[in-house]
């Protein structure tokens, strides 16, 4: 069974609504996976109940005391207040963001200061206060330090640029920002000393990947804040919070969310080996997609573009495409990945046009080709981005393994992985495919490894990961979106992760 525990509503100022709206939305998504879900408010906790795995929001320390009883005596515990000093120590804070090497807000106040509680979480606009000039901080400062006591002050300068609140789930691709200037939803309004947003240019990947590492280092699975981007977009972290609302993108974010819980439950008592000699991994939905399967990317896109169709209808031409691009060499070697994309979205859409009685494809195909094109380059520069710190952090070698169409060679030209494999191993070229384990040997083989010291990262379970656990190799289960709802129980994986770029930390301080 897994708990869920819900924020006090003093913990949650002008937001008891929207806190409670992304709780429900994880909670309905694990009762869909076929979890049993109960749920309590912080206030209802005691050490006697009884669960698998705790998912909290509570702030209090009475609760966070219970819930390290409750994980010491071996329950998964997902409540990042529970461990986390800089959540609630505006000075750890700094002193994390100064060490990660992120421009800090000090000096003088030229453009005035902000007044802050500095232990503790906000519960209220008295809070943070903010002074035009020396003369207000003196009378903002004594007011108080007199309510808080001197030692639970903070004060800092206030930098002009662009307001921007981040949203973020650790260890998945879930990274999103937003400018409170744009749609008007504040909490307290002091977002108005900003004024109207620049959208001045800044490095949103350098962001998201400094802030995934200190909440992963901190135990901070779900985290959201705020910055400001100065206009030669210099980023300065304001506030890094655990569990935001995440009201300006509640679906998106509780379908991270979900990921992130069925990896900390999957990888509960799991270690890496501390002998790699070497990494093969899976091409199409592991490089390619974030881990998703390419029939869900596939909908998703029609669902966005509007195509008038439901799912059954789509699973049939997407199934359809697969069996007639499997029987017949239609794949050339020379086609790229676009023109394979192409190819594939005329025979799903010429499939629709002979069920649905004046279906066009031309109006669907390049609009789902472009869209589709896109986010493929975009995951596949970050799989690249990865596998190059990889290969300079550990030496190590990398071989590919992939059911393609023989012209996967040809595919990681086009997007810039070639060149990072010691050898790229295709079903359509070997002619074997997964989930043959006998695949999974050649791969060793090329490495000139042990099965007992390669890793093998793919995103499907059944084609992936079991005949690679078969093949004697220890593996990394690559979770995103499946064809199905149905959950594998993950007992085949030696890790599951959730993101490609959660590789960077496996490999440090594997031999």
């Amino acid at each position: 069974m897994i708990l869920t525990i819900s924020r006090a509503e003093h913990f949650s100022p002008n937001s008891v609504e929207k806190d409670a709206a992304i709780l429900e939305a994880l909670s309905l998504r694990l009762k869909r996976m076929g979890f049993d879900v109960g749920a309590i408010g912080e206030e209802e906790l005691t050490s006697g109940m009884v669960a698998d795995a705790y998912i909290s929001m509570s702030r209090s320390e009475r609760t966070a005391s219970i819930l390290r009883q409750l994980r010491e005596r071996g329950a998964i515990v997902i409540a990042p207040s529970i461990d986390a000093t800089l959540l609630t120590n505006r000075f750890e804070l700094e002193k994390e963001l100064n060490k990660r090497g992120m421009p800090q807000m000090v000096g003088q106040g030229w453009h005035g200061y902000w007044i802050k509680k500095c232990h503790g979480y906000t519960e209220a606009e008295s809070d943070i206060v903010f002074a035009k000039d020396d003369e207000e901080l003196k009378i903002a400062l004594d007011v108080m330090e007199k309510r808080l006591g001197a030692g639970n002050v903070y004060v800092t300068p206030h930098v002009k640029g662009d307001l921007v609140k981040f949203y973020g789930v650790e260890g998945t691709d879930f990274f999103e920002t937003y400018y409170p200037g744009d749609d008007g939803c504040t909490k307290f309004a002091h977002e108005r000393y900003n004024g109207k947003p620049h959208h001045y240019g800044f490095d949103k990947n350098a962001l998201r990947n400094n802030l995934d590492c200190m909440a992963h280092d901190h135990g901070v699975t779900f985290y959201g804040g705020d910055c400001i981007v100065d206009e030669n977009g210099k980023t300065y972290v304001v506030d890094f919070n655990d569990w935001p609302s995440y009201s300006r993108c509640n679906e998106k974010a509780a379908d991270a969310m979900l990921k992130a819980v069925i990896r900390t439950i999957t990888n509960k008592g799991k270690n890496m080996p501390n002998e790699i000699d070497g990494y093969i991994f899976d091409y199409g939905g592991t490089l390619d997609t974030g881990g998703d399967h390419w029939g869900k990317v596939l909908w998703h896109a029609y669902q966005h573009q509007g195509v008038p169709i439901e799912e059954k209808l789509f699973r049939e031409a997407y199934v359809y495409a697969e069996r007639t691009l499997g029987k017949n060499p239609i794949i050339k070697p020379f086609f790229t990945f676009r023109d394979t994309l192409s190819t594939k979205l005329d025979i799903e859409l010429d499939y629709i046009k002979g069920v649905i009685k004046g279906f066009n494809p031309s109006d669907w195909h390049d609009k789902l080709l472009e869209e589709l094109y896109e986010r493929t380059k975009k995951h596949t520069s970050q799989s690249a981005d990865v596998l190059k710190d990889i290969r300079k952090t550990t030496g190590k070698g990398m071989v590919l393994v992939s059911n393609f169409y023989g012209n996967v060679t040809t595919v990681l030209k086009e997007f810039g992985l070639d060149g990072l494999f010691d050898k790229v191993i295709e079903s359509a070229v070997v002619g074997i495919r997964k989930p043959d384990p006998a695949i999974f040997t050649l791969g060793v083989k090329a490495l000139g490894t042990k099965p007992e010291n390669t890793v093998v990262v793919g995103d499907s379970y059944d084609k992936d990961i079991v005949p690679a656990s078969k093949a004697g190799c220890h593996t990394i289960w690559f979770f995103g979106e499946g064809w199905t709802d149905d959950l594998p129980n993950g007992s085949e994986a030696t890790r599951v992760i959730t993101s490609i770029s959660a590789m960077r930390s496996l490999v440090k301080g594997v031999a």
